[in-house]
């Protein structure tokens, strides 16, 4: 099992290779290949998986919306979610290629803000992120109030 947490700034090189923090590669299983799936968020950010992680998600997505009886329209969920999800392995120095495409998508140029999220981490642009948190009816404090802290079930 994972979990990453923290927030991690970094730089994007000039083939799009972003450094995965060590803490997180080290906890990585032998499975994993030291794989990667980067894939499409839904607040112009990315979601990245380790790949045993990704494989779990998959199989549940192609389990629920990948077989021919499936809906039109969650089967073009499946099929994007699918398309879009790009394997990535790490090189000896913790890096992996994030394509193009996605550093577009995400807005992330020359910075990327990396934020733990149990059993996955996400690519951000730190302005896109500042903005996020920020664009919310209540405070940090309120949030913590109304959701619970850590220790809260």
């Amino acid at each position: 099992m994972y979990i990453f947490s923290g927030k991690f700034f970094y730089t994007v090189d000039a083939k799009g290779r972003i450094n995965i923090p060590a803490t997180y590669r080290n906890q990585l299983g032998e499975e994993s290949n030291n794989v990667f799936h980067v894939t499409l968020g839904p607040n112009e950010n990315l979601f990245v998986y380790p790949q045993e992680v990704f494989i779990q998600i998959a199989s549940k997505l192609e389990e629920r919306y990948g077989s021919l009886s499936t809906d039109d329209e969650e089967r073009r969920y499946f099929l994007e979610t699918m398309a879009n999800a790009q394997p990535s392995r790490c090189d000896q120095q913790g890096r992996i290629i994030v394509p193009k495409e996605h550093l577009e998508y995400a807005k992330v140029d020359k910075e990327v803000l990396i934020i733990g999220a149990f059993n996955k981490f996400e690519f951000w642009n730190p302005n896109q992120y500042e903005h996020f948190i920020k664009n919310s009816k209540n405070s940090s404090k309120e949030r913590v109030k109304l959701f619970g802290g850590a220790d809260r079930s």
